[in-house]
């Protein structure tokens, strides 16, 4: 009589082999992927003539809550676009692309490479993944006291918008810094250039419209359309990555070779389990593991491929998302030691 192999003699499947299990679930649809880029537009424009056009508070706070949203959802339209899995054609994906990428002022190229070619390609591998790396302790001590005290910061509670704005948007997309650039290519200017346009554009509508009612309705305006909606928006993607690269079970390699054997590119990441309007909100980003694992997985079948390699990989952990389970995290997760693969905390002193 033959006998089903059990898990502990069973070989793991490969990566390879994972994502041939799943390469069903990629089938890209163009007449989707302009539904969801053309409702996330129609959002967002609604939500400015709000702030523009009513004369009630509640209602341009509204709008500003309708834009924060369509900068959200744009941006992982746009992100879906960057891999190349929102629609069949390469040449369509970089068109909707950047336009999704524009109410978020993400120049597209810049974050091609950074996110597609670094995370992706070595998510929590040492020296190639610079998302949330974590320092060890030798490294952190070696810092200056003003630059330890800016690591505690980003490595608290309120830490994912000052990390995301300072060492990602400012430093590594938005005209990058010699020494945090990916070569100097001219797209990278040009990316650049164009979301500075469209920022400028903004902007001066906004001044444009509300000037007639004075300075301070002006301020209040842009206040209510721009620059709360931006800075939530960065609040929001600082969250999201730091909950899928850092928790206490989450595990960061020094070698490449260890990070190869123990599948660090899937074993890297949880998945949180959320509410159901929250997964739809979120365009299903947050499932995240079967996203990390094949990114030609469209953000419309994300939930299908999880549940087909949640059935595959059992182990993969599964969070219940909560403001507790996050303050865990903070609290657990300042420095890491990669020769033992534990989150330690920070030293008690800051080096003087």
């Amino acid at each position: 009589m033959q006998t089903t192999p059990t898990l502990e003699n069973t070989k793991p499947l490969s990566i390879a082999e994972l994502r041939d299990r799943l390469s069903a679930h990629h089938a890209p649809s163009t007449t989707m992927a302009f539904v969801l880029l053309l409702s996330d537009l129609v959002l967002f424009f609604l939500g400015q003539y709000l702030v523009l056009k009513t004369p009630s508070i509640a209602l341009q706070l509204l709008g500003g809550l309708l834009t924060t949203a369509a900068i959200i959802r744009l941006f992982i339209v746009g992100h879906d676009a960057c891999h190349g899995s929102l629609t069949g054609s390469a040449t369509l994906n970089k068109v909707m692309g950047r336009i999704a990428f524009l109410p978020s002022l993400t120049p597209y190229s810049l974050w091609r490479v950074g996110h597609n070619v670094v995370h992706h390609g070595f998510n929590n591998l040492k020296g190639r993944d610079f998302v949330w790396q974590p320092l060890d302790q030798a490294e952190y001590e070696k810092l200056s006291p003003s630059r330890q005290w800016l690591e505690r910061v980003y490595r608290s509670a309120i830490g994912p918008l000052p990390y995301y704005l300072i060492e990602i948007w400012w430093r590594r997309l938005y005209f990058p810094k010699r020494d945090s650039a990916p070569g100097q290519r001219s797209e990278f200017t040009l990316d650049s250039l164009l979301v500075t346009g469209f920022a400028s554009l903004w902007v001066g509508w906004i001044i444009g419209l509300s000037a007639p009612m004075g300075i301070l309705h002006t301020l209040l305006t842009l206040t209510v359309g721009a620059l709360v909606p931006f800075l939530i928006w960065i609040w929001v993607v600082g969250f999201v990555v730091y909950l899928h690269h850092t928790n206490p079970d989450v595990v960061w390699y020094a070698d490449k070779t260890t990070w190869m054997r123990e599948q660090g590119m899937l074993h890297g990441t949880v998945r949180y389990h959320v509410h159901a309007g929250w997964n739809i909100f979120l365009h299903n980003i947050m499932e995240h593991a079967a996203h990390h694992l094949d990114a030609r997985i469209p953000l419309y079948r994300l939930k299908s491929a999880q549940a087909a390699l949640a059935a595959i990989v059992p182990d993969i952990p599964i969070i219940e998302l909560s403001m507790r389970t996050y303050l865990n995290s903070v609290r657990a997760c300042k420095l890491y030691d990669y020769k033992n693969k534990v989150w330690t905390g920070f030293p008690r002193k800051v080096s003087a």
